[in-house]
């Protein structure tokens, strides 16, 4: 599978002709395999689906003119979402900002055929986006990003040694790794000087894991897991997959959950008889307000630097530029001055995830294409892109959700009082978006508040408000309610791996795999 750079989408043609191949082929074998080819995509749909036949939850599309008034709208509030300033701390180890994208990985790739940059770009009707918008993951929590699945990979890659995932070893630097430890690296596609994106291109099951360096890592760390667990466990491959993926399963309910959302609407969502997603096995689909919007606060969480480890001393910094640095040519993989320092990424350690606001750090503004050179424009912002991909999508506002779920919606005040600066703010009352806000900017600008509420009443707060904790609970509970081999279908399940606490933890599957002390 070929590189995938930072904010790119597969593109459904390309995808289409992949399909067709695969039906070619399956004419010719057996029937699972033809079965295979017929259940390759799953569909995106709208949690709130009745806010698609209210024009007034929606932002403005109506007329050609609405339509580039609210782009250009649009853009200008993600140019002002550009934080060059110190990036302030937040309580949450920086490792649950990569393993938010390391989950986001797992359950969602968006297949689409429309390039934001389009000068004609105007939402698509609800119809065209169920039709033509596709995911190409399970979309439910059963690390299909390392085990592989139908389109990615048919079969997992496996090492010589029975029962294990490859690994891939280290390039020697001059700057070993502190355990000496070489197979540190995901397995790599070889030289490929004609062609970027598959010159050493990671041979996983979403390349996507291979953008930047901490990611890539957290894989790493993952498929040694399994590994650990077929040697110390002794346990088949099919055994081990099943207790990393319940033990990947409960990381993400009652650890990384409970800190980035609200953990009461967390048990609310637990409890709850008649939760808002809830669809039936036969009309299975991710909801677009969560992928497209209420799961994209992660973004926020990204610092511009970070102590990475013990080759960076006397007080440097990996820059973010430098995580997403392609390989170079004297190196086949990765260098082991790059093997990471999970200490400084967990709890007591040197780096903290960002606050989650309506900023961006700046290399988020300097996105790089697929040819490795700068994106042009507009189109290099992050923040734009998302803003320009959820009107496209017809995100509803926030203040629309926040009605559809009982909720109280921010007043105009609120909105602007938790927007960043006075140009921010200037753009937000001009555009009409204090009023109907994009979801994505909604749920930013809720977290800022209810942080700012709580610092009132002497408190520290640093998850995501109410609307954004529960989209993202309902989500994640749901998800992990449908996965294979699910914790919550099975009474009292508890972790069985060893544990540092009270409570078994992310930090717990890195010790398991041998890659934090």
């Amino acid at each position: 599978m070929p590189r995938i750079p930072h904010g790119a989408s597969l593109r459904l043609e390309a995808l289409h002709a992949v399909i067709a191949a695969v039906h070619e082929v399956a004419s010719n074998v057996s029937l699972p395999f033809n079965f295979i080819a017929q259940h390759l995509l799953t569909d995106f749909g709208y949690m709130f689906d009745d806010l698609q036949n209210q024009p007034g939850s929606l932002l403005p599309d109506s007329t050609d003119a609405e339509v580039r008034r609210t782009v250009d709208n649009l853009k200008r509030l993600g140019a002002t979402m550009m934080d060059t300033g110190q990036a302030p701390d937040s309580a949450i180890p920086a490792l649950y900002t990569y393993f938010g994208q390391f989950v986001a990985h797992d359950i969602s790739f968006e297949a689409e055929s429309r390039d934001l940059s389009d000068p004609t770009l105007k939402p698509l009707t609800a119809d065209e986006v169920r039709r033509g918008i596709k995911n190409t993951r399970t979309a439910t929590l059963d690390l299909d990003s390392v085990y592989g699945n139908e389109l990615f990979n048919l079969i997992p890659r496996k090492s010589q040694k029975p029962d294990h995932l490859k690994l891939g070893p280290l390039s020697p630097s001059g700057f070993p790794p502190a355990d000496g430890e070489i197979f540190n690296d995901v397995p790599r596609e070889g030289y490929n000087y004609n062609d970027y994106m598959h010159d050493r291109a990671a041979i996983i099951g979403d390349p996507r894991n291979d953008e930047n360096v901490i990611t890539s890592q957290l894989h790493v760390a993952f498929l040694r897991a399994h590994n650990a667990l077929v040697d110390e466990e002794k346990l088949t491959f099919n055994q081990a997959r099943i207790v990393l993926r319940q033990h990947f399963q409960w990381v993400v309910l009652d650890d990384y959950l409970r800190r980035i959302a609200d953990p009461a609407v967390v048990d609310e969502v637990l409890a709850d008889p008649r939760p808002v997603y809830d669809p039936s096995d036969s009309d299975f689909f991710l909801p677009l307000e969560f992928s497209m919007a209420a799961y994209r606060f992660g973004h926020a969480m990204i610092r511009e630097s970070y102590h990475y480890n013990h080759a960076f001393n006397n007080g440097l910094k990996a820059r973010l530029g430098q995580l997403f640095i392609p390989l170079e040519d004297d190196w086949r993989t990765l260098p082991d001055q790059w093997v990471i320092g999970w200490e400084n990424f967990v709890d007591d350690g040197r780096n903290m995830a960002r606050r989650i606001d309506t900023q961006l750090v700046e290399p988020l503004s300097k996105l790089l294409g697929g040819d490795r050179k700068p994106l042009k424009n507009e189109m290099a912002r992050l923040a734009v892109r998302n803003l320009l991909r959820g009107y496209m999508l017809r995100m509803p506002t926030g203040q629309a959700v926040a009605r559809a779920l009982g909720r109280v919606p921010l007043t105009e005040a609120e909105i602007e009082g938790a927007a960043a600066h006075q140009e921010q703010r200037t753009v937000l009352r001009d555009s009409g978006f204090t009023e109907n806000t994009p979801l994505w900017f909604y749920i930013l600008a809720e977290a800022a508040h209810t942080r700012a509420r709580a610092e009132e009443e002497d408190r520290q707060v640093d998850h995501l408000g109410p609307v954004g904790s529960r989209i993202v609970a309902e989500v994640l509970v749901g998800l992990i309610r449908r996965s294979q081999d699910s914790i919550l279908r099975v009474d009292g399940w508890e972790p069985t791996l060893p544990k540092e606490g009270d409570r078994f933890k992310l930090p717990d599957i890195l010790r398991l795999a041998g890659v934090l002390g």
